[in-house]
């Protein structure tokens, strides 16, 4: 995937690396980097496959509602493709600034301020995301020792709970790869 962005200027169209890594890198900084994208890109892939088997599940059901009765387990497995599909791409929104950011007060703060501010901010994202990927695995860990199961279908999902922590996993490593970023500037 291009992590350039074509930015008008003029009459013309300059590329722009979307984090500026101009700053020398160790290698083992390249090798963690690559790692970290190419784990949050092949998630947003995942999502995306999740959006599309939900797209089609819902036209199905739509289709098949005109002639017989729905599919009975439509509702639970849409809210899986929907829960794969926004956590799974929650690391991949991070790495290209998909994410909300007000930096109305940090603009006009001095650099060294602001970028200590991003630390900070950072840092309890990372806290908070660790978090709550941890507590929903914990979770999935429990929905198996119970034998919890999907209502209609009857079949366990514990499984896609515990995968989505690992959507949790890759926006903690893309705010870490944000934050060294921060300071190489």
């Amino acid at each position: 995937m291009d992590r350039d962005q074509s930015i008008p200027v003029g009459d013309e169209h300059v590329k722009v690396n979307v984090y500026s890594q101009t700053t020398k890198k160790s290698k083992s900084t390249h090798i963690f980097f690559t790692v970290i994208d190419r784990m949050n890109e092949a998630m947003a892939w995942f999502a995306g496959i999740a959006v599309v088997l939900l797209m089609l599940l819902i036209v199905f059901n739509s289709i098949k509602r005109m002639f017989s009765d729905p599919f009975s387990g439509t509702v639970e497995v849409a809210t899986w493709l929907g829960a794969i599909s926004g956590i799974f791409a929650l690391g991949y929104a991070q790495l290209h600034k998909g994410h909300v950011f007000i930096d109305l007060l940090i603009n006009i703060l001095p650099k060294m301020v602001s970028k200590m501010i991003h630390t900070v901010m950072n840092l309890v994202s990372i806290w908070f995301f660790l978090v709550a990927g941890w507590l929903l695995f914990q979770h999935g860990v429990n929905m198996m020792g119970n034998g919890v199961v999907s209502e209609t279908l009857r079949i366990p999902f514990y499984p896609i709970v515990q995968l989505c922590s690992l959507g949790f996993i890759g926006l903690v490593l893309a705010i870490i790869k944000e934050t060294i970023f921060i300071w190489k500037e």
